[in-house]
């Protein structure tokens, strides 16, 4: 494979694992919009909290370093062997899941059985469905390797439709066996995903296009394993054992949160439930438009600068610069927008999420500090992002330790804070980590320009602009209170008043940002353009 084709798979998969991750954030926002509705909070917060952080916890442990340790390319030399430890997954997953079941029954705090019933049959059923997805690893593997890039999304996107889909419909059929509804589709969607690459695989082994695109495999047969000389490599063991001690690590900073409600049971079930929901909702703004800014804006800074500074033009770090100024600015613009305007309609978007049993209380205060946090999550995904695009190696690594200290001090953080004042201690965390974060990057941005203090004022959105956020923020949370979801009417002329604000402040924008908005502008030409499209195609 070529080095061209081989960037170009690498954007394709990361391009794909993002729709993925869009996706999942999709349907499970709107199955859980419905689910709400039906199930009390307990039980969503058993199923949508415990039961699914057992379920990758034992991923995790199970299949994560072997999938890594093995994407390498298979050929014909090392592809027993690679199938042979791709299969200890099963045994794996098998020891590890049972462990899990013994702390999820005997050491986790259970459920009221009043509140929520068969949690048993719930904690079983993950395990069965983890165990059935592993005998679909080594295929699965094998599929990435061979660069089915888009197979991934369609499986994993099948079977989490059939999960929703189905508890959706099992739910709206029998509302009071939330539980029972849960395993069903837990271990029918497990099912069909195991099934479907198995059939896949069959179906393209026997059809034309292995012909045209063969693989090193003629049949299904030639995946189980087979006792060799060597069973497996003792190398590829041992990276599967640092792998394995690696995504250990990363599950305990990913799943930090959920860790902390189930261990210490420092929030109820019903809490938990409630910040599952609006944590959910919460990140969708992120996913669909900071998260393609971010992921542009590394790829821009990688082709534009090297990771050894002395050896490029001047004339490219000054071109850097001013785009990651303008880049700064536009996420700025983007978050204090989302604040403002998340700030004072996150009563009305409950309401039409959850009903009143969302809108009121709790939730209402979650989801504006997730308002919050989306702002400093605007600022650190870009200058993080452009950290990332021009650290030396060694840089990388001694921030990986800082991250890990960072994260232990986030666990700490909230778990005093969730202790004081709720479960919002848990996003008030967050937006202190996040803080931390953004300035050890702008700390890093300013050596790497060597630019003086003043110039971050030049990131800053206009002052006319900030004035006029501000104002639309008082207005409408004037409005919020006097009218919304109170009825339909008085709840339409506040979209409405929110409507004319915002159509005022795009011109403000446009009127006070002019250099911003012709970069945005340029930018969007560039990627139009026919030789862009004839590039990417």
């Amino acid at each position: 494979m070529t080095d061209n084709s081989a960037v170009s798979v690498a954007i394709l998969s990361a391009s794909c694992n993002i729709i993925l991750q869009v996706l999942v954030r999709i349907l499970s926002s709107l199955s859980n919009a419905i689910i709400f509705r039906f199930i009390t909070q307990e039980a969503l917060g058993v199923i949508n909290v415990r039961l699914l952080l057992l379920y990758s916890t034992c991923h995790c442990l199970s299949r994560e370093a072997f999938r890594r340790s093995c994407l390498s390319r298979f050929d014909k030399k090392n592809l027993q062997k690679k199938f042979n430890l791709l299969w200890m997954i099963v045994p794996t997953c098998l020891i590890c899941s049972l462990l899990m079941r013994y702390i999820w029954l005997y050491v986790l705090e259970e459920p009221d059985p009043n509140l929520v019933q068969h949690y048993t049959a719930g904690v079983n059923t993950v395990i069965f469905s983890v165990f059935i997805e592993s005998l679909a690893e080594p295929i699965y593997v094998f599929s990435q390797s061979s660069h089915f890039v888009k197979l991934k999304v369609v499986m994993e996107g099948t079977m989490l439709t059939v999960r929703s889909v189905c508890m959706v419909l099992c739910l709206s059929r029998w509302p009071n066996q939330a539980m029972y509804c849960f395993c069903f589709s837990q271990a029918l969607s497990s099912i069909v995903y195991t099934f479907c690459f198995y059939g896949y695989f069959e179906y393209y082994l026997k059809s034309q296009q292995q012909k045209i695109c063969p693989l090193l495999i003629t049949s299904l047969h030639d995946t189980l394993p087979k006792f060799t000389k060597y069973f497996v490599e003792w190398d590829d063991l041992c990276l599967a054992w640092s792998f394995f001690k690696q995504t250990l690590l990363k599950q305990l900073l990913t799943e930090g949160e959920r860790y902390l409600m189930s261990f210490f049971t420092l929030l109820s079930f019903a809490e938990q439930g409630l910040y599952d929901v609006v944590n959910n909702l919460g990140s969708l703004a992120a996913r669909f438009v900071l998260l393609p800014i971010e992921d542009s804006s590394y790829l821009l800074f990688t082709q534009i600068l090297t990771r050894d500074k002395a050896s490029q033009p001047l004339e490219n770090i000054s071109m850097a610069l001013t785009i990651l100024g303008r880049i700064l600015k536009l996420m700025i613009l983007l978050g204090l927008t989302i604040l403002t305007f998340g700030y004072s309609y996150s009563q009305l978007l409950l309401y039409l999420y959850g009903g009143t049993k969302l809108s009121i209380g709790i939730g209402l205060t979650l989801m504006r500090w997730h308002c919050v946090y989306v702002l400093l999550l605007s600022i650190n995904g870009v200058s993080e992002g452009f950290k990332f695009a021009v650290m030396s190696h060694t840089e990388i690594d001694r921030y990986n330790n800082n991250l890990v200290i960072l994260s232990a001090g986030f666990l700490t953080a909230a778990y005093c804070l969730v202790s004081i004042i709720g479960c919002t201690g848990f996003i008030i965390a967050n937006c202190l980590n996040m803080l931390l974060r953004i300035m050890h990057s702008l700390h890093f941005i300013q050596n790497y320009f060597q630019v003086p203090k003043y110039w971050w004022m030049k990131i800053v959105p206009h002052s006319i602009v900030i004035t006029t956020l501000f104002t639309i923020m008082c207005i409408t949370s004037f409005s919020e209170m006097y009218l919304c979801c109170n009825n339909i009417y008085f709840w339409i002329w506040h979209l409405i008043l929110g409507a004319c604000c915002f159509f005022i402040f795009l011109f403000i924008v446009w009127y006070k940002e002019n250099e911003l908005i012709h970069f945005v502008y340029e930018q969007w030409r560039k990627k139009e353009s026919p030789e862009t499209k004839s590039k990417i195609n």
